[in-house]
């Protein structure tokens, strides 16, 4: 039991993993240490949401969330709206980079 209990303390999000996999990782070690379920549910919400980088721990505590099912599909979304908009920049920089290179590619024929 105490191998369990300093997983837990020691438990904190890896930049190159996803929330999903951090979930799975969390969920895992709360149910050793909570075999009872005697750790009050706002103590388990504010380890899985301190345990994320810092922009998810902003938005996750102004939501305010009372389970942990909760904060964990709230953890979700926000990454996946990061991924949308990472995505709609990236394609947004390449057509910009695109008509650069076409105006380059004009002015050196004209020229």
């Amino acid at each position: 039991m105490k191998v369990w209990y300093k997983k837990w303390d020691a438990l904190e999000y890896e930049d190159e993993k996803d929330v999903s996999e951090y979930t799975t990782c969390f969920k895992k070690i709360y149910k050793r240490v909570n075999p009872l379920k005697r750790i009050p549910s706002k103590t388990i919400v504010r380890k899985f949401i301190n345990s994320l980088p810092f922009k998810y721990v902003k938005l996750l505590t102004i939501i305010g969330l009372s389970n942990l099912n909760e904060a964990i599909n709230a953890a979700l979304d926000i990454e996946a709206s990061q991924k949308v908009k990472t995505k709609k920049w990236d394609q947004t920089y390449m057509v910009d980079t695109i008509k650069e290179l076409r105006q380059e590619v004009h002015s050196l024929q004209v020229g």
